[in-house]
């Protein structure tokens, strides 16, 4: 039996979030090249219009639940004792959603197994990364996050090409054998798993046991009548609940801390850019130069490849602060949406110049995004810090402060490909591409004002607030 210790450590706490942040990638994009065939071949759909309808349905609706389950799942974290608990149940979710998909001959299973999926991301997002956060404690939260960016950007490489080529040589369920293959292995490891143990509140102290104790001889209702528990206009209830007084606290404490705002505000402006290209990229390189189908994983492998680069800003985080990469890759960004609007018709070699200038913009997201979340959880820390004793209860306001994070990031990916596909059109790719590094210059000012250059241990060397 491997050990409590080694269960509990930093190390395998950190494989074993990153391991299901792999597992939960992979399998929510193994089933996304291949759903148009399972509408039309499973459900029966002929109409092409039909198969575009119910597709961005099922997708708009991972996404909605998404939003809102992690909302709901940070705030259900902070009051469990147990964060496993959760984190077990998003991997019963996300059996029940694969198994729902390879048996679904209908577009209301397909659309149960996608509502399951969203469930079981918003847990893993939420509930994974608190507990990675509680346990790797503030030294080594950016390292830790690098390497959950990094099995995040492995999901999204893999998981298309393994259920394309699956489908095309083996057929329609043998997609899915992988995914159960690799929840078996989840199911083991996130059972494994030993949780930090929290501090406990001290207790309250009742007013009885503040009584005094009865001379020798004298009765304890004469002591009691000399010190009475209550009187006529005290309240009935000394302490009324104020669970939802102290709920609305957290997120109002979360919303007026300025570097917490910033950090959701860049993130979402990175995500929301990042999955713009989803619904521009490939209608644009098939409209301005004919490019072959063949041609264009290139793009989106320029794109993500820089992503296996997230340890290492993760590391810079650790030991120089979080504001040096989030500030070079956010200005990286700027001039590479600058080149990248543009490239036109007129342009030579296309291709070889946008995977160059995809591979900056790449760079730019690997550079930024995870030291913006480091950003967001020191400012949470910064807010437990300055509240009073059990003021959010007992289990701190961490859960929650993830939650509304992943909720803003997954607004991104809902909102970005809408925004961009609607900028397109009307004012072009030159008119995105420079719209979206305005956005850029935008941010980075904002960071330069609010990010400091505090190290995660805890040093801080100079600091600028807002």
């Amino acid at each position: 039996m491997v050990a409590d210790s080694f269960r509990a450590s930093k190390t395998f706490t950190t494989l074993v979030v990153s391991f299901a942040i792999f597992t939960d990638i992979l399998i929510q994009n193994l089933v996304v090249p291949v759903l148009p065939y399972a509408l039309h071949t499973r459900v029966g759909l002929d109409n092409n219009d039909d198969i575009q309808r119910w597709t961005s349905i099922l997708l708009a609706a991972f996404g909605a639940v998404l939003m809102i389950g992690c909302l709901f799942f940070g705030y259900v974290a902070d009051l469990l004792p147990s964060r496993r608990t959760l984190f077990i149940l998003g991997l019963v979710l996300l059996f029940l959603s694969t198994l729902f998909f390879a048996l679904a001959t209908s577009v209301w299973a397909l659309l149960a197994a996608r509502i399951l999926q969203g469930l079981s991301t918003a847990i893993v997002h939420t509930v994974g990364y608190t507990l990675l956060t509680e346990v790797v404690g503030k030294e080594h939260l950016g390292k830790a996050m690098g390497y959950t960016s990094m099995a995040l950007s492995s999901g999204l490489l893999i998981g298309p090409v393994l259920g394309g080529v699956l489908y095309e040589y083996c057929g329609f369920f043998q997609v899915f054998l992988p995914a159960f293959g690799l929840i078996t292995i989840e199911a083991m490891l996130r059972c494994m798993v030993v949780e930090k143990e929290k501090k406990k509140p001290a207790p309250l102290i009742s007013p009885s046991s503040q009584l005094p104790t009865a001379p020798p001889g004298a009765s304890q209702t004469h002591a009691a009548a000399q010190h009475p528990l209550s009187t006529e206009s005290d309240p009935l209830l000394s302490h009324p609940p104020q669970s939802t007084a102290r709920h609305a606290g957290v997120y109002k404490a979360l919303l007026t801390s300025p570097r917490f705002v910033v950090a959701l505000t860049s993130l979402f402006v990175l995500n929301s850019i990042a999955n713009g290209f989803d619904s521009t990229l490939v209608p644009f390189v098939q409209d301005a130069f004919n490019m072959r189908a063949s041609r264009v994983p290139a793009l989106f492998l320029a794109l993500a490849i820089p992503m296996l680069l997230a340890p290492l800003s993760g590391w810079l985080a650790d030991h120089h602060g979080p504001r040096f990469p989030i500030l070079a890759g956010i200005a990286v960004a700027i001039p590479a949406l600058i080149l990248l609007s543009l490239i036109s018709q007129a342009t030579t070699t296309p291709l070889l110049k946008m995977v160059m200038i995809l591979a900056f913009v790449g760079l730019s997201f690997a550079l930024a995004m995870g030291p913006l979340g480091v950003h967001a959880i020191l400012a949470v820390h910064e807010i437990e810090e300055q509240s009073a004793p059990d003021e959010f209860g007992a289990n701190g306001i961490l859960a929650r402060a993830i939650g509304l994070q992943n909720t803003i990031i997954a607004g991104g990916g809902l909102l970005g490909p809408l925004y961009a596909g609607f900028v397109r059109v009307a004012v072009g790719w030159k008119g995105l591409e420079l719209l979206n590094a305005g956005l850029c210059a935008g941010i980075l000012i904002l960071a330069l004002l609010s990010v400091d250059r505090r190290r995660v241990g805890g040093r801080q060397s100079e600091e600028t607030a807002v």
